[in-house]
């Protein structure tokens, strides 16, 4: 029996960012375990808290008691604490972020919902006679097909409460509380059966199936194209998983993803899949939480935050499309999930199998250097193969007097889909707020001399200003290149296209999916379902419609803007256009119909372009590495930055001042960039400053930048200066 426990306080607050430790009354020694809840004194307070560890000595004197175990059963596994400590450390965060971050809200409150109500027929029902009563009929004839169901259920089926009313007045239903399980599948979902895999997808499958049974952690790279048919090998080595008596766990990039994934996987693993992701309310989180705690559910299927979900024995461990940013948080704790699935993959033995068309330069870098096992599909499973790409200059279309934003050939290909009564996709990166400046006439970007990214404009100082090293110069009144006037500060977005659709073809049909038109629980899937049933011809949409999709009747994809991503102040800008170039051609040429890409930008020779329009990425792969290697930027360094954040611009630059001279020291011979502004300096009112350490393992700076924020955050008088820190960042903006 130990005498003492290390608890972690549930207060957000760097001031009790660390464990504290109480003595173990001696009525809960025999009940008291690692992962418990319980309730403990904070000075004249009472705290929840999570009990890290149980000890047996302490040389802290003057102990208070625990008051109280808030649940008999822990709320974390051995797992899950362990993972804890890691996330605090690698993600520079509190272990309360980490800790919340895991663990959905209402499973951390002290009363939490572990029951539902289900309504099921009592005998009486099947003597009824409720031929006057339509409703009640159709509500008993529902649970007379399925046994019984979630009054919740009951209720989105179109059954009114007060026909459940009546009918339990009747005494024709009964309720009874279960625990929660998977009641939010669909009712009428129709089973699936494997498909026979073609060669390619047969010599993957036989890898993975071998590093299955070896047991042990691995990490495998899937390159294969869209549409060759990754989301098969994936299903048949989930069946592999589960007839090895393991589980599996699914990440997509995108909520928007999810219906259609939904769709596929609980066709194939009827009531077997549980799915999590931010979008879904309280009680259908408990309800998929608690199946995956109940071990009901063996196949978890989610965006970024459903890779802590709760599985035991995890034996496969799979990300689709696993060079999407939406994978990294943007808040505390800003953790990838790549990274956070490796972690979990080592300690359960599991494989990592990581998919992608079109995958990070990290990912390929680790499989050419042998810590990743590489497997390729580079042929469709479809007879129809890669769509030819037509890359259209638009410094030709504007020399030739053409200035509307949909080029001539863009314009001709949209005619004749509809015309033929088929679809189009017209895709612009939502990203394109982000202002550069550039030659109409020319195409050319004004870059940084040290840092090869693209200056960006600050309108109130008019200058140009690198957002890296923090060099900067005058807007130029004519082009550097070509010594042209035409000097533009360029954006786009998707309102202005569909607004454009809608002047050239007001009689059409159209849909419009951005994060504006998809704020609603269930705008993804509504939208998803109106395109699939032909509703609408042409969708106008972010990179949301870039991957995942499949829509047999679009004959015509049209990127309005392949600049907009390619000329970011980002290091990753190449790779990014790369990448949504790809994705977005393959949502195109999937039927029998065929189909067509047309990519509009003022940069038609640019290697990330040309490798796209030729599916060609070994070639983007060996110029964009080579283009890495001598800057030095990842996968051949990390990133550490530091942001600091507030609405008076001096107190920024002193608080971001502050910090890097201590940071000196502690750096070494690692390059610190900055202070300088960030891409976007001020949002909202806020001034934005960045530091940024870059070099090869920055992990064992860890506990010396962490001392060092407590420090800054213990300033008396405070900081008002808001400091975050972002480890290995996607987007530097």
């Amino acid at each position: 029996m130990s005498e003492y426990a290390e608890v972690i306080i549930d207060l957000v607050s760097h001031a009790v960012d660390r464990p504290f430790h109480y003595r173990v009354p001696g009525h809960l020694q025999q009940q008291l375990k690692p992962g418990q809840q319980v309730t403990v004194p904070l000075g004249k307070r009472r705290c929840q808290g999570y009990v890290l560890r149980l000890l047996n000595h302490t040389s802290i004197e003057k102990l208070k008691d625990i008051i109280s175990i808030t649940d008999k059963d822990p709320l974390l596994t051995p797992e899950q604490l362990a993972l804890l400590h890691w996330i605090s450390l690698h993600y520079y965060c509190r272990r309360i972020d980490a800790l919340h971050a895991m663990i959905p809200a209402s499973f951390r409150r002290e009363k939490r919902p572990n029951r539902l109500k289900v309504v099921e027929l009592t005998p009486q029902a099947l003597a009824a006679d409720l031929k006057r009563a339509p409703a009640q009929k159709k509500a008993l004839d529902i649970l007379q097909e399925h046994g019984e169901l979630a009054r919740q259920k009951m209720l989105q089926l179109g059954i009114k409460a007060e026909t459940l009313r009546a009918l339990e007045k009747k005494g024709l239903i009964c309720y009874k509380l279960v625990p929660y399980a998977l009641q939010d599948s669909p009712v009428n979902q129709k089973t699936t059966e494997p498909h026979l895999m073609q060669n390619e997808q047969e010599i993957c499958f036989s890898r993975i199936s071998h590093a299955l049974k070896q047991k042990k952690a691995q990490r495998i790279l899937l390159h294969g194209v869209t549409a060759s048919g990754k989301t098969e090998v994936y299903m048949q080595s989930i069946a592999m998983t589960l007839e090895m008596g393991k589980s599996s766990l699914v990440l997509v990039p995108e909520i928007s993803l999810t219906p259609q994934m939904i769709e596929h996987f609980e066709g194939r693993f009827p009531g077997r899949v549980a799915v999590l992701h931010s979008r879904l309310s309280v009680a259908e989180k408990n309800r998929q939480w608690s199946a995956i705690l109940s071990e009901e559910a063996k196949v978890v299927l989610g965006a970024r935050s459903a890779v802590f979900a709760p599985l035991k024995s995890i034996g496969l461990i799979i990300i689709d499309e696993e060079h999407e940013t939406t994978y990294k948080q943007e808040e505390t704790p800003r953790y990838h999930a790549r990274d956070v699935a490796w972690w979990r993959a080592r300690y359960n033995k599991a494989v990592l199998l990581l998919g992608s068309a079109t995958p990070s330069l990290e990912s390929y870098y680790l499989a050419a250097r042998g810590k990743a096992e590489l497997l390729s599909m580079k042929e469709r499973v479809t007879p129809i193969q890669l769509p030819p790409v037509e890359v259209v200059d638009m410094r030709k279309e504007l020399k030739e007097n053409h200035r509307h934003i949909f080029s001539r050939p863009l314009l001709e290909g949209l005619d004749r889909v509809l015309e033929k009564e088929e679809q189009a996709l017209l895709f612009i990166n939502r990203r394109g707020f982000a202002g550069f400046v550039l030659c109409r006439e020319c195409g050319h970007v004004v870059r940084c001399r040290s840092c090869d990214v693209s200056l960006t404009l600050h309108k109130d100082r008019n200058i140009m200003c690198c957002h890296y090293c923090a060099y900067e110069e005058a807007v130029p009144q004519v082009c550097p290149g070509c010594g042209g006037i035409k000097i533009r500060h360029f954006s786009a977005g998707t309102q202005r296209v569909e607004e454009e659709v809608k002047k050239l073809y007001p009689n059409v049909s159209l849909i419009r999916m951005d994060r504006d038109t998809t704020a609603s629980r269930s705008a993804h899937d509504y939208y998803y379902r109106q395109f699939k049933a032909r509703k609408a011809s042409i969708l106008v949409g972010t990179q949301m419609i870039a991957k995942g999709f499949d829509f047999p009747g679009v004959t015509l994809v049209g990127v309005v803007a392949a600049d907009t991503v390619l000329n970011l102040p980002d290091f990753r800008a190449p790779e990014r256009t790369f990448q949504l170039l790809t994705q977005v051609s393959g949502r195109t040429a999937r039927g029998p119909l065929g189909g067509k890409v047309i990519v509009q930008t003022y940069h038609p020779g640019h290697y990330s372009i040309f490798a796209a329009a030729k599916h060609d990425y070994p070639a983007f792969y060996d110029q964009e590495i080579e283009n890495r290697r001598q800057l030095s930027y990842p996968p051949f360094s990390e990133l550490l930055r530091i942001l600091f954040t507030f609405n008076e611009e001096k107190a920024v630059f002193q608080a971001a001042e502050w910090f890097a001279r201590r940071l000196e020291p502690i750096a070494g011979e690692l390059d610190i960039l900055g202070p300088a502004p960030a891409s976007l300096y001020r949002i909202k009112d806020q001034f934005r400053v960045q530091i940024i350490i870059k070099g090869e393992k920055l992990s064992k700076l860890a506990p010396q930048v962490k001392k060092l924020i407590r420090e800054y955050h213990g300033m008396k008088p405070a900081w008002p200066v808001r400091l975050a820190v972002d480890f290995n960042p996607q987007v530097v903006l």
